[in-house]
């Protein structure tokens, strides 16, 4: 892939960077990713930036161990964005947005680098205080992206074909697999997190042509690809005030991805109640992921 020349067009409502036919468009007023262009098509369904994510819908067992309730702050903590700034550099452009995360007594530092080939690279640091009296544990760390439907098929080098966590992945075995977005949910009988695969090397949305973006980072990453939203499968502190049925579901009409460092394990300590391993919990402290989005063409 060749070089291009990075063009930066900055108004009082957002920044535009351009690498060739890749065009990231960030608002200046959240910091987020609003549009991802490659080729003239876009990327990003309507209305869904390129966002942190901290949260799973709860499981079975979340409920079980109290995290559905003592994790919840992380679900839709308050981000405010405190600093928002970038640079041209020789080869590429790098764009800083940092945030105060009051509700859980963080920061969050998001870096962005637009290379000259056309490549995004995403560095986010959350950094959190020590002397907080509230220590919440993550479920997630990551991102998540939304795109539209046309990019159905997913490719993907990690554990595998079924959705499997880090502490309920000894049965799937490391290889190439090809998959569709409509079926990576599991019907359990009650909406919940679904679909998760572990050493991820690398993770690809595709539409019908081959066509896509490319996901991967310096190290094993968790990703997954579903037709819903965490909203669409969280029934919040007390399951028993919704007892909803998977059956009731109904598909989205785009494709929700996660990008993640890691989320908690499961807890298949016992059949109820049980925290994960200590080793497979995600405790309140410091995290950072790297990764990087690229063309499939």
């Amino acid at each position: 892939m060749g070089k291009n020349r990075i063009i930066c067009d900055s108004t009082l409502a957002c920044l535009v960077v351009q690498s060739g036919k890749t065009v990231v468009t960030f608002n200046k007023r959240t910091g987020w990713i609003d549009y991802l262009d490659i080729d003239g098509k876009p990327m990003l369904e309507k209305g869904y930036a390129i966002r942190p994510d901290f949260w799973r819908a709860p499981t079975d067992k979340d409920y079980g161990a109290g995290y559905a309730k003592d994790s919840r702050v992380w679900c839709d903590p308050m981000m405010k964005l405190v600093r928002f700034d970038y640079r041209e550099m020789e080869n590429g452009a790098e764009i800083l947005a940092e945030y105060d995360l009051p509700d859980v007594a963080s920061k969050l530092k998001m870096t962005y680098m637009l290379a000259s080939d056309g490549k995004l690279v995403i560095k986010e640091a959350l950094t959190v205080d020590p002397e907080s009296k509230q220590k919440p544990q993550l479920r997630r760390f990551g991102m998540q992206l939304v795109m539209p439907k046309a990019f159905g098929k997913i490719r993907f080098y990690g554990k595998g074909p079924r959705e499997n966590y880090i502490d309920r992945n000894s049965g799937n075995r490391l290889g190439v697999y090809t998959q569709s977005v409509a079926g990576q949910y599991w019907n359990y009988i009650r909406p919940q997190e679904s679909g998760n695969k572990t050493e991820v090397r690398y993770w690809d949305m595709l539409d019908e042509s081959g066509n896509g973006l490319r996901i991967c980072a310096t190290t094993p990453m968790e990703c997954s690809a579903l037709n819903f939203l965490d909203s669409d499968l969280d029934d919040g502190i007390d399951k028993f005030d919704h007892r909803s049925h998977s059956g009731e579901l109904i598909p989205r009409n785009f494709s929700v991805v996660r990008i993640a460092l890691r989320q908690a394990g499961l807890g298949c300590v016992n059949s109820w109640g049980a925290k994960p391993l200590e080793k497979y919990q995600m405790p309140y402290q410091d995290y950072q992921f790297t990764f990087m989005i690229q063309p499939v063409r």
